[in-house]
């Protein structure tokens, strides 16, 4: 009466154990290489994750694999077509042993380089966001509706300054600049403080025959929405020492800042003439 074969030793003939360890310590190996290796490319978690589940699928088509066919020296063969006479090349125990150390001890090399030295946080965006960036309900036609209302509340402020400077109303002219405004008025030096742009005005206004007006001919806002700038020409008339009219034209740049109470104010405002500029006296 023959003997059958218990199920552990057939496991063990068709090297189903030698290869499920082989197959573990060689996955262990990969998915320590690829912790590693991954976040320095800045993959996403989720590659490392779907990379796990290739190998666990993997393991169970290798055990399979194992258990129905043979490697043999013309190739693989079915376990059960093998004759008893077939010669099927095997590795000696010592080889295994330090194939299987040797991955092992690799693998486990870098886990231990991935708990001492992990990897540095991941970074979602370097690029700082802007008050309608981080407002999840702010649509790009409300940024758009509200970019173009502020471009009309400077032209409309402009259009209020120029007609309080053509009735040569001195606080209702410089009503209109931040408290720490600065103006580079053509042919004379800087004024940096309230009082000095008041006497800029104040001087302008006395001329005789002094007329001014000007209008805006573009109006921008930067992208945060709190900056704004407007390019425009001018005319201006006066009487010089001798009476004799002076007609002058050029061309200004006013850059305003909304303020905390949300109304906008001139912070910079420099103006110059188009005209050639005429001889010294010799």
């Amino acid at each position: 009466m023959s003997h059958r074969p218990s199920f552990f030793s057939e496991l063990r003939r068709r090297n189903v154990f030698r290869v499920a360890l082989t197959y573990a310590v060689v996955a262990w190996l990969l998915i320590e290489i690829a912790s590693v290796l991954l976040p320095l490319v800045d993959a996403p978690e989720s590659i490392i994750t779907a990379f796990v589940v290739l190998l666990a699928l993997g393991f169970a088509v290798a055990l399979f694999i194992s258990w129905s066919f043979e490697m043999t020296p013309e190739g693989l063969k079915r376990t059960q077509d093998l004759s008893p006479n077939e010669v099927i090349p095997y590795w000696s125990r010592r080889k295994f042993a330090t194939f299987i150390l040797g991955v092992a001890g690799t693998a486990f090399c870098l886990s231990a380089y991935h708990l001492l030295f992990p990897p540095p946080p991941r970074i979602i965006s370097s690029e700082p966001l802007s008050i309608s960036q981080a407002s999840p309900s702010s649509s790009p036609s409300e940024k758009t509706s509200g970019t173009q209302s502020d471009e009309r509340t400077l032209r409309a402020l402009d259009d209020q300054w120029a007609k309080a400077a053509a009735a040569k109303d001195v606080e209702k002219t410089i009503a209109f600049y931040s408290d720490d405004a600065i103006v580079l008025p053509a042919n004379a030096t800087s004024a940096a403080t309230k009082e000095a742009v008041r006497n800029v005005w104040k001087e302008m206004f006395a001329t005789p025959g002094f007329v001014i007006t000007w209008k805006p001919t573009r109006v921008q806002l930067a992208k945060l929405g709190d900056i704004g700038w407007v390019s425009g020409t001018y005319e201006l008339t006066m009487n010089d020492a001798s009476g004799k009219r002076i007609n002058d034209r050029g061309k200004y740049l006013e850059v305003w800042e909304k303020q905390r109470d949300g109304n906008w104010k001139c912070a910079a405002e420099m103006w110059n003439s188009d005209l050639a500029a005429s001889a010294p006296a010799r």
